[in-house]
């Protein structure tokens, strides 16, 4: 789903040109503002999913800093943000009219 939002948002990117009238222009704006959003709440929860195996790989699955990189204590956080971010691409008006 990361990778899917992440080229979403750069075809959105790539093809705002054509719609540069002032209208399209602002709901563009808002559509990559939206997908930067969600893309953000994405990533974060990908590190939390892949973060103890990659330090699990290079020998510092035990190290004392461990918890501070990868920190489970925000993750229903993460979920609620990631939705509401969903939510807000839904409702962003389409530019591509």
């Amino acid at each position: 789903v990361r990778k899917d939002a992440k080229k979403l948002r750069y075809a959105a990117e790539f093809f705002g040109s054509l719609f540069d009238d002032k209208r399209g222009t602002r709901r563009q704006r808002k559509f990559i503002a939206a997908m930067e959003e969600l893309q953000d709440y994405l990533g974060a929860l990908n590190d939390l999913a892949t973060g103890p195996n990659v330090l699990a790989q290079h020998g510092l699955a035990n190290h004392p800093a461990r918890d501070s990189v990868v920190s489970h204590d925000d993750k229903n956080a993460l979920i609620r943000m990631a939705q509401s971010s969903v939510d807000e691409v839904i409702d962003t008006k389409r530019f591509w009219r």
